[in-house]
């Protein structure tokens, strides 16, 4: 599934006309970086949401894949019968794809329910198109609910909020939907990177308050009091061959934060 979404990203790629205004050679790769270190991250571009994809799209799915298999996740929940998951700020919804491979290689047959609330429609051609799979244009700003939800994902998506100044009005957001409307034995899984300067330890901060019971994973980098290393980092999607963009081949550095309520 995952395979088919990097080709279509691979094949439109040529098509799109670059974003830039100012005259110098298009680079998505060299936006990206940009986006990352020295301005605040923008996701309206067709082009470089695809170069970001083909880039990012096997290692991101395939971190959330082994915190799956790792956190044993299967036991988490009542899986004889459907999972409802919403995933704030989806994205290409790396998440779902990590899911749907979990519960393949598990032979667990039960259905996801999967809603994706993103401010963005360029990540369209790398979602998947299963009918269980809705995305209401949504701006996490806004207030937004999480009724009838089993688990919430928040996946590569803090990091951003808060390096754009919007980190508070979303961690205020987020304690008022699991407040009022999440209901018990919900799980909040909150996945980005392993570093103090992009929000990771304001989000933990925050959500523990309220959410005392949690468990916190990291791949590499900074080992924090009582996490639990996830030691696989290959890829567990295949790499399709004669992609545009060179792929990341392993894992990062990245945490995954659980709480449940």
């Amino acid at each position: 599934m995952l395979t088919r979404a990097l080709n279509q990203c691979n094949e439109a790629l040529p098509n799109y006309q670059c974003c830039k205004t100012d005259g110098t050679a298009c680079n998505c790769l060299s936006s990206l970086k940009d986006d990352y270190y020295n301005r605040a991250d923008t996701y309206n571009c067709n082009k470089k949401m695809n170069t970001y994809v083909l880039r990012f799209g096997l290692a991101y799915a395939s971190e959330i894949y082994h915190y799956l298999s790792f956190s044993k996740f299967k036991n988490k929940f009542d899986l004889s019968k459907s999972l409802n998951v919403k995933s704030l700020g989806c994205g290409f919804s790396p998440d779902y794809y990590a899911l749907k491979q979990y519960f393949q290689n598990q032979n667990i047959q039960t259905q996801i329910n999967y809603v994706g609330l993103d401010s963005g429609e360029c990540w369209n051609l790398a979602r998947p198109n299963d009918d269980n799979c809705t995305y209401p244009l949504s701006d996490l700003t806004i207030p937004f609910d999480l009724s009838n939800t089993d688990v919430v994902f928040i996946s590569k998506v803090f990091s951003t909020l808060y390096k754009n100044g919007n980190g508070p009005v979303f961690l205020l957001n987020l304690e008022n939907a699991v407040k009022q409307t999440l209901k018990a034995g919900a799980l909040i899984v909150f996945i980005d990177i392993n570093t103090n300067k992009m929000g990771r330890d304001q989000f933990h901060s925050s959500v523990s308050k309220y959410l005392p019971n949690f468990n916190q994973y990291y791949f590499e980098g900074y080992p924090g009091y009582n996490w639990l290393q996830i030691n696989e980092n290959e890829m567990v999607f295949p790499i399709p061959p004669m992609l545009a963009i060179e792929p990341l081949t392993s894992t990062g550095q990245t945490v995954v934060f659980e709480y449940r309520k």
